[in-house]
């Protein structure tokens, strides 16, 4: 049920021609949670021709394309979470802990220079994020208390970002749903993802 309702909101963002749209985000290896690849579905070419048109219309679901990725930065060394490198679209940068020893704060850099602050609203409760871009500012939340398998922003002014996994309990891989509004940047839309998918993963 859950991957025909990503089917649909994919094909319609693809028959309205908005830019690409992130999609999903899945584990680069089976057994490990230190690497994640993020795809989205392209927009589609104005240019095509009618022979074109038409098998795309054959095509039984949009075509996704690796967007981009995430991973520790010490690959070596396991069992520290608290630095990443990541690459999104022509974006490149770090996410990072602020103080190593606080789970509760990241920054999000871009080596263009953008910058996302993550912190969580309430203390020691991962359910619950503020993340701000100093001009956007959206509030991340997990749907349950006790399992993370569905995670949300719904904003009255900027929309709505919905991520779930497409099989419960199983956090390799997520189902992207991306309506917000154009004003909010990729490297906000990866603090959500990250946000996501780090809380949910063992640490292994």
């Amino acid at each position: 049920m859950r991957q025909g309702l990503v089917f649909i909101y994919l094909w319609l963002n693809v028959l309205t021609g908005q830019s690409q749209t992130l999609s999903s985000v899945s584990t680069r290896w089976s057994d490990s949670f230190v690497e994640w690849e993020i795809y989205a579905v392209m927009p589609q070419d104005s240019t095509a021709t009618d022979e074109d048109e038409d098998a795309e219309e054959d095509s039984e679901t949009p075509t996704e394309e690796l967007y981009g990725e995430f991973k520790l930065r010490w690959l070596a060394i396991r069992d520290d979470w608290t630095e990443w490198d990541f690459e999104l679209g022509e974006q490149r940068g770090t996410i990072r802990q602020k103080w190593k020893d606080d789970p509760t704060q990241w920054e999000l850099r871009t080596y263009s220079g953008d910058v996302v602050t993550m912190r969580t609203m309430w203390t020691n409760d991962l359910t619950e994020w503020r993340v701000t871009d100093n001009s956007t500012t959206l509030n991340l939340k997990s749907k349950w208390k006790n399992q993370f398998d569905e995670w949300l922003v719904d904003d009255p002014t900027r929309g709505i970002f919905y991520m779930y996994t497409y099989s419960e309990r199983d956090p390799r891989d997520w189902a992207i749903e991306d309506s917000l509004s154009s004003d909010v940047s990729e490297p906000m839309k990866l603090a959500l993802i990250f946000l996501t998918v780090f809380c949910a993963s063992p640490k292994q």
